[in-house]
């Protein structure tokens, strides 16, 4: 073959090269339709029918809208779990598939309305669910990570829990604490029991420590039908009286024992000084400055 003929070939075949790799550019490339511009984002997603290439899968996840991705709720007052919900709406030309959902927790449940979830193009619905709360306190933070075939998205489920309050206990829990004291009389100074019948008489002497040892079962409003009244008793009374009930309890009633060798929560000088508070006169005739509302065996 001469050098002419082969210069010629060599041309042609540059020519070629070019238009074919000029034309496949152009075919790949998506056509603006009504004079919008096609964004980096809609030439990412898949063409109808093909499946998201996986590069696209987490860097667009776009192709679903929320009403948030951050629920906030505050759990009322005795409440043992609260409901959650999330709207989404497809707003891309394709359907898209919800694989399923997974929590950061296993108190935290997601439902979704069926599995997998489909859903077409301009259509949307709920993903709905509840978070266990029993015996949590503060700010809780747990995650919904959800799957789709563009894109896993992550859900955001903040409540926030108020404190117990101490000086209110419900109905059921006032039952099973007198069972639990009839049971054990120094139960009350164990678990639970502990925030509100020893945290509080840490250091207090003779009236201080009557309202917070005594006064939180004897003087409450609604003290159990067994728990006397101390000022209204009917019998005499003296400081030998007070000590012995103090050190002893009472075997067989919700009446504990107070003295530390006997698994209470007061020293000798607690006890002495108690004694002496509830054996003065001032005891007798004026009621405690901080009475309990609630009583809390």
């Amino acid at each position: 073959m001469d050098s002419s003929m082969s210069s010629g070939w060599f041309r042609w075949g540059w020519l070629s090269l070019a238009v074919l790799l000029t034309g496949g550019l152009s075919a790949q490339a998506p056509t603006p339709s009504g004079g919008l511009e096609i964004n980096a984002f809609q030439r990412a997603l898949p063409a109808p029918g093909d499946k998201a290439p996986a590069a696209a899968r987490f860097q667009y996840p776009q192709a679903l809208t929320w009403d948030t991705q951050t629920r906030e709720i505050h759990a009322k007052d005795g409440e043992q779990s609260v409901d959650f919900r999330f709207a989404l709406t497809n707003v891309w030309t394709n359907a898209v598939t919800i694989t399923g959902t997974k929590t950061s927790c296993g108190c935290t449940v997601a439902r979704l309305p069926e599995t997998p979830w489909v859903i077409q193009p301009g259509k949307g619905g709920e993903i709905s669910g509840n978070m266990n709360v029993l015996g949590k306190a503060g700010t809780i933070v747990k995650t919904v990570t959800v799957s789709t075939d563009v894109g896993s998205i992550l859900l955001n489920v903040k409540v926030h829990i108020a404190p117990p309050d101490p000086s209110r206990m419900r109905a059921a829990d006032r039952q099973r604490n007198l069972a639990v004291a009839a049971a054990d009389r120094q139960a009350v100074f164990r678990g639970e029991c502990a925030s509100c019948h020893v945290a509080p008489t840490v250091g207090k002497r003779g009236a201080e420590l009557y309202a917070t040892a005594c006064g939180i079962c004897h003087d409450a409003e609604n003290k159990a039908t067994m728990v006397p009244a101390l000022r209204e008793l009917k019998h005499p009374t003296d400081r030998a009286f007070w000590m012995q009930w103090i050190r002893n309890g009472k075997p067989g009633s919700l009446m504990p024992a107070f003295d530390l060798k006997q698994g209470g929560i007061l020293d000798e000088d607690q006890m002495a000084s108690l004694a002496d508070h509830l054996d003065s006169a001032a005891f007798k005739t004026v009621r405690s400055a901080t009475p309990a509302k609630t009583a809390q065996p």
